[in-house]
């Protein structure tokens, strides 16, 4: 079993998360393909999915979101988990922010790929990688700057993700 774990990041955060996902799952055993999600072709050669992307404004990434739509037929037949990172207001900021997302976007992502599980992770905010747009707006939201990011979470998740599809291979894979 062959499982791409893949992100669109805008400065780089998230695909770091999921390169973390990546790892952790390979540690477990699985067999893994890390990737930039833009950079993703066919999916016929894989039989899980693990993909994310970063958050602004409350939204995944056009990229993200436009991958998901063109591919919602082929994740729905087969086992997806998705995550977003981005959470940077509060102090400090949380996983599963509330007010991160979009209302109603997990939901939609969710039932559009049938995936069994939606994580929101806290990001990471480096404001000297941002253009001027982006100051404006993390300076609006009172955005934390830093690395928010719990790896503890990140790899209990992940680590999660391997128990899921090691128990599903051995149900149909019986000695």
């Amino acid at each position: 079993m062959t499982v791409l774990v893949a992100a669109a990041s805008r400065h780089g955060a998230t695909q770091e998360i999921a390169e973390r996902v990546g790892a952790d799952l390979a540690e477990r055993g699985v067999a893994v393909e890390v990737q930039n999600l833009e950079d993703v072709g066919s999916l016929r050669d894989y039989e899980a999915f693990v993909l994310g992307s970063s958050i602004y404004l409350g939204n995944w990434l056009k990229p993200a979101r436009r991958f998901l739509d063109e591919h919602a037929a082929e994740l729905e037949q087969r086992p997806t988990w998705l995550f977003a990172s981005g959470s940077v207001v509060g102090d400090p900021p949380a996983d599963e922010d509330p007010n991160a997302l979009r209302a109603g976007l997990e939901k939609k992502l969710v039932e559009m790929t049938h995936a069994r599980d939606h994580k929101l992770f806290a990001g990471k905010l480096d404001t000297s990688k941002l253009g001027l747009l982006e100051k404006a707006a993390v300076r609006g939201a009172h955005a934390s700057q830093g690395d928010h990011r719990n790896w503890q979470a990140i790899d209990d998740w992940a680590n999660s993700i391997a128990d899921e599809l090691q128990f599903s291979h051995a149900r149909s894979n019986p000695a």
